[in-house]
């Protein structure tokens, strides 16, 4: 592994359109949602996550096969050039998202915009156009998941295998026939197999073929999404030695996607874990599993199981579900579900709408008897409010108040009381028959390098880290 950088994918985002049927937008699927790293040449960066965290459209949005959203994402460049837009880069992110800005920041944000803007142009892929990305290709391949709808069952292999070859080099027909013996030699095959169809084949075989369709124009940079997932396991581990040797002696870089866990520690030299469409964690192999940050990469892989039935492990449960990508949480997307929350990690009127519910009903807490009839509870996100509307107005304000801080108070206490805690006030409304209780501001995690090449977006890692039991709710009558 060199220390030359082969690919920079800044602050990349892809959202997919929830259109409503008569031509309008109902929202976004946030896929992949502001993800930044580097890939050094040589290396297997894996990348893991559960289903549906956007492990495979990263993937696909890195090669260009899927639009991105917003973002960049610089690849093959000479080092100078790389190294030029990793820092222009972030130091334009740094600036832009600073809370105040002062006259000399909008002044360099300004001058940054002009070069970076051009720059953009001429380096990123998000940012050329596909006869510019055509260029490209050569450098960077997928290989698929499932090999048997990754090739078409019309074509003799040889013909799928040359492909590329045709349509990304000049090499004449008798140089790609000779470059296709080499390869069918080189994954395990015979040259007979050059003129079956991948009916004919099996699905470890099908997948070597899938390979050597990928590496035959010599490319730089391998995409391989869930390449032995839908394989048998005895063939998994044949697929996952050929692709080894096969990175030696081409060194090649491999971004290496995958949900097994016991897959990417043996494969990857680096792991980027994901949540959600965002990065949670980032550092080399071994560190992550054994020095793990992040309460979700904690959890994942707690439920690797060990080979000996003598050795116990504490499980982590996570509660909930994950939430869904096209109404994400505030602040840190995995807070609903972190044994480690904290009052600043995201809770908002969403949040805790229906504890509030319960926890105003007579069999959870009997002094809740003394509460006027709820006619409706009414979110606010946009203004962090949670608004407890009353079926009456209210005349005894100051002892209804007194009761609702009370069971406040009390259910801060419990098992989930922690969101409780990022009430930042209690107010009677203007009608006088509602209670409007304030949350806190939320904060929102970045990557941060929390030890040498261990990156990790936690508030955990962040300091100063906001103190739980400052701001007590108060009433404002």
């Amino acid at each position: 592994m060199q220390d030359e950088i082969i690919l920079y994918v800044s602050h990349l985002k892809k959202y997919f359109d929830i259109p409503n049927g008569l031509g309008r937008n109902l929202g976004y699927v946030k896929a992949v949602d502001d993800v930044t790293f580097t890939v050094r040449k040589g290396e297997t960066l894996g990348i893991v996550g559960e289903t549906g965290c956007g492990k495979t459209t990263l993937g696909r949005t890195i090669l260009q096969l899927t639009k991105a959203t917003d973002g960049n994402v610089y690849f093959h460049l000479d080092q100078d050039i790389m190294r030029k837009a990793i820092e222009m880069e972030e130091e334009y992110y740094s600036l832009n998202h600073k809370k105040e800005k002062t006259e000399e920041d909008k002044r360099r944000i300004k001058q940054i915009e002009e070069e970076l803007i051009p720059f953009r142009k001429k380096y990123s892929l998000t940012k050329m156009k596909p006869k510019e990305i055509r260029e490209y290709r050569k450098y960077m391949q997928p290989v698929f998941q499932d090999p048997f709808s990754s090739l078409d069952p019309r074509k003799l292999i040889k013909d799928i295998i040359a492909e590329p070859m045709k349509l990304l080099t000049k090499m004449s027909k008798d140089e790609i026939m000779e470059k296709e013996k080499e390869l069918i030699n080189e994954i395990g095959l015979s040259e007979d197999h050059l003129y079956r169809f991948p009916h004919e084949f099996s699905g470890g075989q099908r997948q070597r073929i899938g390979i050597a369709r990928a590496i035959s124009i010599e490319p730089d940079m391998l995409v391989l999404d869930e390449p032995t997932s839908a394989l048998d396991v005895s063939v998994q581990a044949q697929i996952l030695n050929m692709l080894k040797e096969i990175q030696q002696r081409r060194n090649l870089t491999y971004l290496f996607i995958s949900h097994h866990l016991n897959v990417i520690r043996s494969m990857s030299d680096r792991v980027m874990v994901m949540y959600l469409g965002k990065v949670a964690e980032i550092a080399e192999t071994h560190t992550l599993f054994t020095e793990m940050l992040h309460p979700y990469t904690k959890a994942l892989l707690s439920a690797i199981p060990i080979p000996d039935p003598e050795t116990k492990k504490q499980h982590i449960i996570l509660e909930g579900e994950i939430p869904s990508p096209v109404n994400p949480p505030k602040g840190c997307y995995f807070h609903n579900r972190c044994p480690e929350a904290m009052r600043n990690c995201g809770w908002s009127p969403r949040d805790l709408s229906e504890p509030i519910r319960d926890a105003f009903d007579v069999f959870r807490n009997p002094e809740a008897e003394a509460l006027p009839e709820i006619s409706k509870i009414v979110i606010d996100e946009d203004n962090n409010v949670l608004h407890v509307r009353f079926s009456n107005v209210v005349q005894e304000k100051d002892r209804i108040m007194s009761v609702v801080k009370a069971i406040i108070d009390k259910e801060s206490l419990g098992k989930r009381g922690i969101m409780y805690k990022a009430i930042e006030n209690i107010s009677w409304e203007p009608d006088g028959k509602s209670i409007a209780i304030k949350m806190i501001e939320p904060d929102i995690p970045k990557l941060i390098e929390a030890k040498k090449d261990h990156y990790v977006a936690c508030l955990l890692y962040e300091a100063p880290v906001k103190e739980e039991l400052t701001n007590a709710p108060s009433a404002d009558n």
